[in-house]
């Protein structure tokens, strides 16, 4: 290395730079307490957002996040497909942080905070520190579709359920008791073992 650029004034510096540590990666502190689930109104409090309500859509508790109806919208782009449609750009609702983010009071229509309290019967609710109102949880099976009952190609039929198609299904059988971690006592290995167990527990 040059002795020059060691005795200069600007390569000290440079080499204070460099020999300081980078920062560190901050891992993302999980909120341990959540008391906005799916389905509930809400506002934004702070951010650029401010001001805006909607319903929450996802909550994301690994990234303390909410996905937010009509709340941080943003244009996406839809690449084309291999049928021939072509691309667009949509515009889609992003995601917001779980700190900037108040329940809405359902009496009030305002943000507040909330605690948590206990009904005679022991039911946990949540209670609205400015009104006392309880603010219900919503049902989280309300907007979720129904299940088809249409048979397709790749169900099931009734009358093939307990069809067993495996040819050494009795032969595999300790194996597949012994990965579940059930000992031999659970289940006689075949037939023989199985006559003699009820013939001793006759006598």
């Amino acid at each position: 290395m040059n002795s020059s650029l060691v005795l200069s004034s600007w390569g000290r510096r440079l080499g204070k730079q460099l020999m300081k540590s980078r920062g560190k990666f901050k891992p993302v502190q999980e909120t341990t307490r959540w008391n906005i689930v799916t389905g509930d109104n809400v506002q934004v409090v702070q951010g650029p957002q401010a001001g805006q309500k909607g319903k929450v859509l996802q909550v994301l508790r690994s990234a303390n996040r909410i996905l937010i109806d009509g709340v941080n919208m943003r244009r996406r782009s839809v690449k084309p497909l291999n049928d021939g449609t072509p691309g667009k750009m949509i515009v889609k609702p992003c995601t917001v942080h779980y700190s900037n983010v108040m329940l809405l009071d359902p009496s009030t229509n305002e943000p507040t905070k909330i605690s948590r309290r206990f009904l005679e019967d022991g039911t946990k609710v949540r209670v609205s520190k400015k009104t006392g109102v309880i603010i219900p949880k919503p049902d989280a099976l309300a907007n979720r579709k129904p299940r088809s009952l249409i048979v397709g190609p790749k169900d099931t039929l009734p009358e093939d359920l307990f069809h067993v198609s495996f040819p050494d299904y009795e032969k595999f059988l300790p194996f597949i008791y012994a990965s579940r971690g059930m000992g031999k006592g659970n289940r006689p290995k075949n037939r023989e073992n199985a006559q003699d167990g009820k013939a001793l527990q006759d006598e």
